[in-house]
């Protein structure tokens, strides 16, 4: 399963899915709490499915400040469906936010592709001293 937060869409777009074309996404996941069967996208160019994301993704974030226990949103909707997976990939957002938060909230590790240079890795000492005050 990959599931796309980034409002880019990125993710989305490299499974072969138009995310100006699908019926549903992380957003109606995290703040309509759409149940997972009628979200996941299965027409992918790969063998995984996929929760999309766009430019609602962005939404998301402001609707969720007023929803109580809005960090674990992803976490608890994954609930039903996380053993029907042998990996669950989340694509954040190049930033921390509250989607970043749900996605670490909902994870068992973190995987962060970085350009080997100096910027990246001064940004990746901050993000891993987050992940552990997170974790505590």
């Amino acid at each position: 399963l990959v599931i796309d937060l980034d409002p880019q869409g990125n993710a989305t777009m490299a499974s072969g899915v138009d995310k100006y074309m699908v019926d549903a996404t992380a957003y109606d996941l995290l703040v309509e709490e759409t149940p997972f069967d009628q979200v996941v996208c299965t027409q992918t160019t790969g063998k995984y499915d996929l929760i999309a994301a766009n430019g609602d993704v962005t939404a998301a974030e402001i609707k969720l400040m007023e929803v109580f226990a809005r960090e674990v949103r992803l976490k608890n909707a994954l609930s039903t469906v996380r053993d029907n997976y042998d990996f669950i990939f989340i694509d954040c957002p190049p930033s921390l936010n509250l989607l970043t938060i749900n996605a670490m909230a909902a994870a068992d590790s973190v995987l962060v592709p970085m350009q080997c240079e100096y910027f990246a890795l001064e940004g990746l000492t901050a993000l891993m001293d987050t992940i552990s005050k997170l974790a505590a």
